[in-house]
């Protein structure tokens, strides 16, 4: 059967309406998506983009064009943490408790930067501000633990270590801080044994090997302790901790000139530190040259080094035979009372207390002249 003119016209106009919504259907498609990219532009705090300078510059315009956030800051400063950006992490942090006081998270940043300076009791203070506005998180955990080992309470730096590990068995640091916590009570064993546990989790862990030397070190097992140093100087040239590492190897087996050398780049990239200073005054003293070991011990001691049997009898023979016996005699005192069983103490400090012989004056008036 032929259609009519009729039908066809219809069959037509049909296919042309359809024709048009679809048409219409793509205009919205291609409106809609536009509009998303056109929003994907604007700064949205919680898209992370693929590289942490770009997601720092979107930040920084976001800041500089609308009325900023608190949580920007926040969010920009652990990008700056991330990128190794210390101040201007530390700046942001201030700017955003200062926008809003309560803002826990900022505290618990602010902490783990002194932290990681050294600065213990400021960090303490941030801690308990970011627990006063209830942030907490396993790691604040981890950071109480650091705080209360630089601190040198080790008690409480056990139990929070502890508790770090029960939250998140997983992560290695936490062990080491454990170990660190231990090591510090005297109990190396057991912080060998968690040193361990640590390496299981990170085998490269380079903070269980920064530990592990130290033991080992401080045991003289310094065969023990090179490999690790060499990783350590490898991954982190510029930290001294590991070239006063190696000082103190080249030390035990008298290469006192590499040795030197060694002590005095921990020196340069650590001149806070004590460790180097008392490295370089003892391989001064192991070349008998007493007047040159003499203040870089004295500056170790400034700078806080613990006096032990070994440091202290270093310091005392120098002070002696560079013509200061009144400042030795101390020292000597304490080591004959601490180990009374060492002759060698006892004896050193019999010749401090012994008179120095009067060289014989001429008397000029009544000296006769052979001539």
């Amino acid at each position: 059967m032929v259609p009519s003119l009729q039908h066809l016209f219809m069959y037509l106009l049909s296919h042309m309406r359809f024709s048009l919504w679809l048409l219409w259907l793509g205009f919205g498609f291609l409106a809609a998506c536009s509009q998303k990219t056109s929003e994907e532009r604007m700064f949205n705090p919680q898209r992370v983009d693929s590289s942490v300078q770009t997601q720092i510059n979107e930040l920084t315009r976001a800041l500089d064009q609308r009325n900023p956030q608190p949580e920007w800051y926040v969010k920009r400063a652990k990008l700056y943490l991330a990128a190794d950006k210390v101040p201007p992490a530390f700046k942001d942090l201030t700017l955003a408790t200062t926008m809003d006081p309560s803002l826990g998270e900022a505290y618990f940043w602010k902490a783990k930067i002194l932290t990681g300076q050294r600065e213990y009791q400021e960090a303490m203070k941030m801690m308990m501000q970011a627990k006063a506005f209830n942030f907490y998180s396993p790691e604040s955990e981890a950071i109480l633990a650091e705080t209360y080992v630089g601190l040198k309470l080790y008690d409480r730096a056990l139990s929070h270590s502890s508790k770090a590990i029960r939250l998140s068995p997983g992560e290695a640091k936490y062990y080491v801080l454990l170990a660190k916590a231990q090591a510090g009570t005297g109990d190396t064993t057991r912080a060998l044994y968690n040193l361990n546990r640590a390496l299981v989790r990170d085998s490269v862990s380079l903070p269980a090997y920064r530990e592990l030397s130290a033991i080992y070190t401080a045991r003289g097992l310094y065969e023990n302790a090179i490999p690790l140093v060499q990783v350590g100087i490898k991954k982190q040239p510029k930290d001294g901790f590991w070239w006063q590492q190696l000082g103190q190897y080249y030390l035990n087996y008298n290469r006192t000139d590499t040795a030197l050398a060694c002590f005095s780049r921990a020196i340069n990239f650590q001149p806070n530190r004590a460790e180097g200073y008392a490295g370089l005054g003892e391989a001064w003293y192991k070349k008998r040259q007493y007047s040159t070991a003499l203040p870089q011990l004295l500056k170790a001691q400034e700078l806080g080094l613990k006096l032990t049997e070994h440091n202290r009898w270093i310091l005392a023979t120098c002070l002696e035979w560079t013509g200061q016996k009144a400042a030795a005699r101390p020292h000597y005192a304490f080591l004959v009372r601490k180990y009374p069983q060492n002759r060698r103490y006892s004896v050193a400090l019999q010749r401090t207390n012994r008179p120095v012989p009067q060289r014989p004056m001429m008397d000029t008036l009544r000296a006769v002249s052979v001539f």
